[in-house]
């Protein structure tokens, strides 16, 4: 890609991923340590999650993200947003592909 075309994306706001998301529909539970608080999870990557929640967040508020019958995955939100929060994990992808199980062996490992 040339520099021309690296200054046009960042200007237009366009932000690389470095793990691609799974499109997901599945029940979850954030965990901020003094409540628990059920939401449904949309998209999915080894990196992060967007998860419905009709309640904002703080920004890097730290949380726990428990999904099916997995471990809990301990995360930070990154924002929030119309009723959506977007959430970082704190584990590396191989560890966090480790908890989700056979969820996370289907995930894009890039």
């Amino acid at each position: 890609m040339s520099n021309l075309n690296k200054e046009n994306d960042a200007e237009a706001g366009v932000i690389r991923r470095r793990f691609s998301r799974q499109p997901v529909l599945l029940k979850a539970v954030l965990d901020t340590g003094h409540y628990e608080f059920e939401c449904i999870a949309y998209d999915l990557s080894l990196k992060g999650i967007r998860v419905k929640l009709d309640l904002p967040l703080e920004t890097h508020c730290e949380v726990w993200l428990l999904v099916k019958d997995c471990l809990r995955i301990p995360a930070h939100v990154i924002w929030s947003k119309e009723g959506y929060i977007g959430l970082e994990f704190s584990l590396s992808s191989k560890q966090v592909s480790g908890i989700l199980g056979t969820i996370g062996a289907r995930l894009p490992k890039t």
